[in-house]
């Protein structure tokens, strides 16, 4: 499984790209911040909340490295992301 460092969107620049129905954490509590993710996988979907009108599929989201059982985070609120 691959790991990322990633820097999010500004909360501005998440609400001019993200529909408000697929808006997560994320845009409240770390937009502009640097992350430690990983690849979303098929359990972690199982295990989250999605908000109706939000993808259901794994490949749409990254997820957190830490705690190991981090929560999800939508892809297109990253701007900028690296392979560890």
């Amino acid at each position: 499984m691959k790991t990322y460092t990633a820097k999010l969107k500004t909360r501005k620049q998440m609400e001019k790209d993200i529909p408000r129905a697929q808006w997560g954490w994320w845009i409240d509590v770390c937009p502009g911040a640097t992350l430690q993710l990983r690849d979303a996988t098929e359990e972690d979907l199982a295990r989250c909340i999605l908000e109706e009108g939000s993808s259901r599929n794994h490949e749409d989201y990254l997820c957190e490295s830490k705690p190991e059982r981090g929560w999800l985070i939508l892809r297109d609120a990253v701007a900028e992301i690296k392979v560890n």
